[in-house]
């Protein structure tokens, strides 16, 4: 079982991440409507602006209580996210409150000590963040339903409606088992996490390549060897699981393929920002999949370690 402390820490950690992400997902959706379908755009505006107000809770709840790793590993927020949501809002017109991105970048990591109530406030929150994904993973659900059976359409990828479906399924399982007390930074689950994350790196890189102007051909053919390179890492750690093998030479490949690709991301999302690069690329999903890609080296670094 988890101690308070644990389960604090890992709960903020958790949350600050994966709120934020979540409140993305949204605005992707969001923005992938038609104007027929503009009740489906409410829909997911309304997911949003869930995940802002739980995002924000968690961010009162996180000074002295989220990890220094967390926090130095840019997991939660980039040098580059405030300028993404200020122009995303401006291209877009979706409100977006950057007071959030601006008291996340003052909070102080975890020093000791645990204000009395604390563990119940967080675990509200888990259950509270849990309960609105979930609502979010069946509007996911319908829509992809929906744009199978050729009733819908959206500018998302329904790949890219499939893997966000997935990311929102991966909270919901790590929040029900911190509330169960379980200790979700286990080294033995690490390689179920490198199968997920590399599958979703890999699919991050084909997105890229598929919203690349045709004009960018060598930032193309870089993002679909990245595509290529994370389609066999998934491979390898998914035989790792069925075969008991040894996964640390895995784990050393995919942590040295995402910091190429972390670096990779980052200099994409810098040149969107500063319009160098032609792309159909909204600024803040490219400052999301560096988040993501910063978050899983963060899993690779961590898991097994005491918090």
């Amino acid at each position: 079982m988890l101690t308070k402390r644990e389960f604090v820490t890992m709960s903020i950690d958790l949350n600050l991440f994966f709120l934020r992400i979540m409140k993305e997902h949204s605005l992707f959706l969001q923005l992938g409507f038609t104007p027929r379908d503009s009740g489906l755009g409410a829909e997911a505006a309304s997911l949003r602006m869930g995940f802002e107000d739980l995002l924000e809770d968690a961010v009162e709840l996180a000074n002295g209580t989220v990890s220094n790793a967390a926090l130095q590993s840019q997991q939660i927020t980039t040098q580059y996210t405030m300028e993404a949501e200020r122009l995303t809002r401006f291209y877009t017109g979706v409100p977006i409150d950057s007071e959030i991105t601006r008291e996340e970048s003052m909070l102080a990591p975890y020093e000791g000590g645990m204000p009395t109530g604390l563990a119940d406030k967080v675990e509200r929150l888990d259950r509270d963040a849990y309960q609105l994904t979930g609502a979010l993973v069946r509007f996911k659900e319908k829509l992809l339903e929906n744009i199978y059976a050729c009733k819908l359409f959206t500018f998302n990828y329904p790949l890219l409606i499939d893997h966000v479906l997935r990311e929102a399924k991966l909270f919901m399982q790590l929040l029900a088992a911190l509330v169960h007390g379980e200790n979700i930074m286990r080294s033995e689950e690490l390689v179920n996490q490198e199968v997920f994350w590399n599958r979703i790196m890999a699919e991050h890189s084909k997105f890229i390549a598929g919203l690349l102007d045709p004009t960018e051909e060598d930032l193309i053919d870089t993002a679909r060897t990245f595509g290529k390179e994370f389609d066999m890492l998934t491979a390898e750690a998914t035989a790792a699981t069925k075969q008991a093998m040894n996964i640390s030479r895995v784990t050393n490949e995919s942590m040295r393929e995402t910091v190429k690709l972390r670096d990779f991301k980052e200099a994409g999302t810098k040149g969107i920002l500063e319009c160098n690069i032609q792309s159909i690329i909204i600024p803040l999903l490219g400052d999301h999949v560096l988040r993501e890609a910063n978050h899983y080296l963060f899993v690779l670094s961590t898991y097994g370690r005491p918090v």
